[in-house]
């Protein structure tokens, strides 16, 4: 009787662990990126196809994107995790911010956010984003 409960018990305990992990698999990893990216950044008017665009682009070049970096992405998703709680969601989100042209516009929230290729420092020939010319005239 105590081997049975046991093993129940066992049984159970397998199941409650694995089972929320097969659910994060059934979520595709680009489809949980953007979705983390969209979420992120849920107050600018982002071009979808342009967010699609570049989770293709950023896992080209991540190549080595662990399995345990491809659960995490794909909790986060599910989990609605932003930035502040997560290492991996501000870098890619930060990533992702520096391949648009958001900063080329002066931080416009107002405009939609165009991907424009993915952001290396060692390749693409643009001014630093933080720089005095890019912020808005002061009120």
């Amino acid at each position: 009787m105590l081997r049975r409960k046991f093993l129940k018990t066992v049984g159970l305990g397998v199941g409650a662990v694995t089972l929320p992990s097969l659910g994060a698999y059934a979520v595709p990893l680009h489809d949980a990126t953007a979705g983390v990216i969209l979420h992120q950044f849920n107050f600018l008017q982002l071009d979808k196809q342009g967010v699609a665009r570049f989770v293709q682009d950023y896992y080209k070049i991540n190549k080595n994107a662990t399995l345990m970096i491809k659960l995490k992405m794909r909790l986060y998703y599910l989990l609605r995790t932003n930035a502040q709680q997560s290492q991996l969601v501000h870098s890619i989100s930060t990533s992702y911010l520096l391949s648009t042209d958001f900063f080329q516009h002066k931080m416009d929230e107002s405009r939609l956010i165009q991907y424009q290729g993915i952001y290396d420092v060692y390749r693409t020939p643009c001014a630093h984003p933080f720089t005095a010319l890019y912020y808005p005239p002061a009120v």
